[in-house]
């Protein structure tokens, strides 16, 4: 074939590479009496494949239609730990807010600073994480000249405005392109900066690096642990301290149709954990716990309003997911579940393993009709009366009223003589209120009283778990 003819074939395929069969360009006689011939040949017809890149084990897809990632659903897998458990975020942004007590943290020498760039993220789609690299190398670029600032008050100053405008102008690109912005850029004004702050992934700015040592990672630098000085308010054995480190109802059960009431009815029962409750070192495992804790209920009381299930499973996928991303920060031990891979897994391996699946811990059930000192402890503090019986209320709030202010001594007594007066209103005035079941007002004593315990055996209470003052 002479060459003029291959290259003529050459284009032919070109064409026929970009046109369907009806698309092709017909030239009239005239034009084709001034081209060269080119001969008839067969050209199979396959489907274009867009290039497919890889990096390390993961399929990166090109910008468009989110991708079916290998870790489940259409979130990408975590890029060699530099996203967060979700893979919406990388595992630094947003950024905290510079306050007085995270500015050291900021400006200290040893603080490992965020750089992103082609050398750790992918330069082929995901650009919602290359515009969060870019605030994040921004926002520490801003804070140099503010760390060079001899007053505290000017480099605070400084470090606010820097990530202030940092953030406005990630917003700014955020709504320059077609794809979904940040949830938080969709706010204005004040709520925006409080979005960026509640959903800062490491506000303190502690890194693995070795700031703000926690005792558990102190164990991790080959430091030598002291003991609790026995004074001390950090203490934990100290009954004089103020950090109570109570047992964490940790991971949360995951909200369904089933234990949304109690989610919701219960809130104010369970207990809180707001920063001045919690140390300021040591017991980091149980600080990230708790902090995740508080966060879960203030996004269950979003959605309580409607005992919205939806709302609820929401907010906890998302605090987890933040939980999983800030145990990344540290080298310490991290949560089992957080050690999954894909979403699903991580989730379902917390709904697992949480102690209360259906949020019943604050739930007691009481004996009445033989009540312990436990019991009427429980009963004399914050609770309210779960059982429907409907003439239950008459004792309980007897009880409450006449024997919870009496010396420990005479608690009990005054108990057994309110259960008396209830019997025998039951049984007189009040008889044809309710129905005898059991017959027990035709018994005679003392065998009215222990029939009388099948009403009172089973009395369920919602018994608050708040340490006082809170």
């Amino acid at each position: 074939m002479r060459r003029p003819a291959l290259e003529a074939a050459v284009q032919l395929l070109l064409v026929c590479s970009v046109f369907t069969d009806d698309q092709i360009p017909i030239a009239d006689d005239h034009h084709m009496e001034q081209r060269e011939f080119v001969p008839q040949m067969l050209v199979e017809q396959r489907p274009a494949q867009l290039p497919f890149f890889i990096e390390g084990q993961r399929a990166l897809s090109p910008r468009g239609r989110r991708p079916i990632s290998p870790c489940g659903g259409r979130q990408p897998c975590a890029l060699d730990g530099l996203t967060d458990a979700l893979g919406s975020n990388l595992n630094t942004f947003p950024p905290g807010q510079p306050t007085q007590d995270n500015i050291g943290n900021i400006c200290s020498k040893s603080r490992t600073r965020s750089s992103y760039g082609p050398h750790n993220l992918p330069q082929t789609g995901f650009s919602h994480l290359s515009r969060q690299g870019k605030a994040m190398n921004a926002l520490e670029e801003n804070f140099a000249p503010c760390c060079l600032k001899s007053d505290k008050s000017d480099k605070l100053q400084c470090a606010v405005e820097a990530w202030k405008k940092t953030l406005d102008d990630f917003c700014e690109e955020e709504f320059s392109v077609k794809t979904r912005a940040h949830h938080c850029c969709k706010k204005s004004g004040s709520e925006r900066e409080t979005c960026f702050i509640d959903d800062a992934a490491n506000p303190d700015y502690i890194t693995s690096a070795g700031l703000q040592l926690s005792s558990e990672d102190a164990g991790t630098k080959g430091r030598s642990l002291r003991g609790c000085p026995p004074k001390s308010p950090k203490c934990q054995d100290n009954p004089d301290s103020k950090y109570k480190l109570s047992e964490l109802a940790f991971p949360p059960g995951e909200p369904k149709s089933s234990n949304i009431q109690n989610i919701c009815k219960l809130r104010k029962y369970r207990p809180t954990y707001t920063e001045n409750l919690l140390p300021n070192t040591g017991y980091g495992h149980y600080t990230r716990r708790a902090k995740a804790i508080q966060r879960m209920e203030g996004e269950f009381k979003k959605c309580c309003k409607t005992e919205d299930v939806a709302c609820a499973h929401s907010g906890w996928q998302k605090v987890l997911g933040k939980f999983c991303a800030k145990e990344q920060l540290v080298k310490t031990k991290h949560h089992d579940c957080c050690k999954k891979w894909d979403q699903a897994t991580m989730l379902s391996c917390f709904a697992s393993v949480a102690p209360f699946p259906e949020y019943d811990r604050e739930v007691e059930v009481l004996n009445l009709g033989n009540l312990t000192e436990d019991g009427l402890q429980k009963l004399c503090g914050e609770s309210k009366l779960l059982t429907k019986q409907k003439q239950m209320p008459l004792l309980v709030s007897g009880m409450k009223e006449s024997c919870c202010t009496l010396p420990e001594d005479r608690k009990l007594l005054c108990a057994a003589e309110q259960r008396e007066k209830f019997i025998a209103a039951l049984c007189g005035p009040e008889k044809n209120a309710w129905k005898d079941t059991q017959d027990c007002c035709s018994k005679e004593e003392p065998e009215r009283e222990q029939c009388f315990s099948h009403y009172l055996q089973s009395v369920s209470l919602a018994v608050s778990q708040r340490a006082k003052g809170e």
